[in-house]
């Protein structure tokens, strides 16, 4: 019973495949200093891990394909004013084809993104 049971959790497990290997590709810092400034779209093959965000406003509004995905209250950094994600966030993945856009309460703030790329290695 136990190597019946044994053979068909491996059988089970055989039909899950992944959707690819992940290769680190480059590290990105994108950054914009006003609300229409820009968009960056993850290339096709590629998937981007945001390790790490921060804005010099109170409140960064983050939109995955033009809709507003969360609004963004970081921590307060430092004496200049300065808002980032904390450490303790996790990181947030985006799959190809994502736009990654932005707006801020204070239209003239500067805003960035520390981003991963990795290939995605069939």
């Amino acid at each position: 019973m136990k190597t019946l049971l044994f053979v068909l959790v491996l059988f089970f497990f055989g039909l899950f495949n992944a959707q690819g290997n992940l290769q680190f590709n480059q590290t990105l810092l994108l950054n914009a200093s006003n609300n229409a400034a820009a968009q960056w779209t993850v290339p096709a093959g590629k998937t981007w891990k945001i390790e790490s965000m921060g804005c010099y406003a109170t409140v960064m509004y983050v939109y995955f394909n033009n809709s507003i995905a969360f609004e963004y209250i970081g921590d307060y950094n430092n004496n200049f004013g300065a808002y980032h994600r904390g450490s303790d966030a996790s990181a947030i993945w985006l799959p190809a084809g994502t736009i990654l856009g932005h707006s801020s309460n204070n239209a003239s703030a500067f805003r960035w993104f520390s981003i991963l790329e990795f290939n995605i290695i069939p």
